[in-house]
């Protein structure tokens, strides 16, 4: 398994949570939330291969491979159990570790939750990790993070954003984003045991709200909690939102 960058935060006696960042972000994504969620909770917050400050791998890996990754992490941080919270992709691969490792998962969050890559937004994704191995992620700007941040205000939380994803390396985004392509967790979504949650950004027009609704169907015990103000990443950009809800959803699945 690789060696991811891991970075925690609270008491580690605490219920645990561990966050699973979205394609094109790193553990920093989760920071306002953990802030807060930290005074009660042991947060964990990894970078994903190619993201962040983790290695960059030989080849691209696939959802399958960074919930490997994420299960030794869990194991080597001496953790019996924890609830996955993850954002789009992040939490796709969550789920994935949810479904594979039932015993070790309490719980599990998605939000902006998606079944697969819409045939649109693969097709854009493709293009992608042919510009930035030609031209760097400079390519991108603004219109990538335009697009996650859709009928949202051009603030100070999205020039943080912005800045963070023109920095982030080019090879280390392509090789995520191929890893990611043909995503598709419908097969393992029946065998989902624990408690799940579900928040879709009614701003979000890269997994739009529809997404939560057709997981529902398949995950009975699924709660969706709609966020309307949100778009494509609910966590960074509605954190004191999405931190009541974890709250509540902690306090429910009595973790």
């Amino acid at each position: 398994m690789a060696c991811l960058h891991v970075v925690t935060h609270g008491d580690r006696s605490a219920p645990a949570i561990v966050f699973v960042h979205a394609l094109g972000t790193d553990h920093r994504f989760w920071d306002e939330a953990v802030a807060e969620l930290s005074r009660d909770f042991f947060c964990v917050t990894p970078d994903l291969q190619g993201a962040g400050e983790a290695p960059l791998p030989r080849e691209p890996v696939d959802a399958e491979g960074h919930a490997a990754d994420l299960a030794a992490m869990i194991h080597d941080l001496g953790l019996a159990r924890v609830t996955l919270a993850g954002c789009a992709i992040g939490g796709m691969v969550a789920a994935i570790l949810a479904a594979r490792e039932p015993a070790l998962c309490a719980g599990l969050v998605m939000t902006n939750p998606g079944l697969s890559n819409l045939p649109h937004v693969k097709e854009m994704l493709r293009a992608r990790t042919e510009e930035v191995r030609r031209h760097g992620m400079a390519v991108l700007m603004p219109k990538a993070p335009e697009t996650s941040f859709h009928d949202m205000p051009r603030d100070a939380r999205y020039a943080r954003f912005a800045e963070r994803y023109a920095a982030q390396s080019a090879e280390g985004y392509a090789l995520s984003v191929l890893g990611f392509l043909d995503i598709d967790i419908r097969p393992i979504l029946p065998q989902l045991t624990c408690p799940v949650i579900l928040m879709p950004g009614g701003k979000d027009v890269l997994m739009p709200p529809d997404g939560a609704r057709e997981i529902g169907a398949l995950v009975p015990q699924a709660e969706i909690v709609p966020v309307p103000e949100a778009a494509h990443f609910v966590p960074y950009q509605a954190p004191e939102r999405f931190v009541s809800e974890m709250r509540r959803f902690m306090r429910k699945a009595a973790v």
